[in-house]
């Protein structure tokens, strides 16, 4: 990417590098992936590092496009023609869950006795307090952190008179208070990224479920990466 010819007018951008990108090629637009924690595991479990279609990192189930909205696995890079430049990153805990009756892995839809409900203040307090988070991009280490580093920016707010409701979200929803960062991580094609999620002792979660069932053991997260996507040609 070296300086481009564009239509006067054209607003522009020059990076770090010296390179100059035409905002008319880009959107202001999110790369997703998800993973699942499962109480008792110390397992690093790593986001991207399979595509859609893929059992989720953590698990077994399928990637929906709920999940990720990343074709293919991070550690072989972006698609051809495919760049980015991340100016921040986003944590959010989905869901506490547990699998349907006699099965051991949980699965997309509440079927079966399976049961998903929103996370509770515990839960959120033991993930964050157990997880160490890292962003890595061709092979090296851009930021790291706790969940409560990079909050979600987004969510459900929630006024409510019922004594057994509780929803707990990493950070309030203002996209205006999520992570920024000044300079942004220039992601190209075919060089690869993940996001390493390491437990630093084995996980606690016994979410009580909200049917006064089996309590929920697991939990899915997600991991947002914020900022400009340049447009595919076709």
């Amino acid at each position: 990417m070296g300086a481009v010819g564009v239509a006067p007018g054209t607003t522009t951008l020059t990076l770090s590098d010296g390179s100059t990108i035409a905002l008319a090629d880009w959107v202001d637009d999110k790369l997703y992936g998800s993973g699942e924690f499962r109480t008792g595991s110390s397992a690093q479990v790593e986001i991207f590092s399979v595509g859609r279609s893929a059992p989720i990192p953590g698990g077994r189930r399928t990637q929906t496009r709920v999940d990720t909205n990343v074709p293919r696995a991070g550690d072989t890079g972006l698609p051809k023609d495919f760049e980015m430049l991340v100016y921040g990153y986003a944590i959010k805990v989905v869901r506490a869950m547990r699998p349907a009756t006699g099965e051991t892995d949980p699965r997309f839809a509440d079927t079966g006795g399976a049961l998903s409900n929103p996370c509770s203040l515990t839960t959120l307090f033991n993930l964050d307090r157990f997880l160490f988070f890292s962003f890595e991009y061709n092979g090296k280490s851009y930021t790291s952190g706790t969940i409560q580093h990079y909050p979600q920016g987004h969510g459900f707010y929630l006024f409510t008179t019922q004594p057994t409701t509780e929803l707990a979200q990493n950070g309030i929803p203002s996209p205006r208070d999520r992570v920024a960062l000044v300079l942004p991580v220039h992601m190209r094609e075919n060089l690869g990224f993940r996001g390493i999620f390491q437990p630093e002792a084995a996980l606690v979660i016994a979410q009580p479920a909200s049917d006064g069932g089996a309590v929920l053991g697991n939990a899915d997260m997600r991991l947002d990466l914020n900022g400009l996507v340049k447009r595919t040609v076709v």
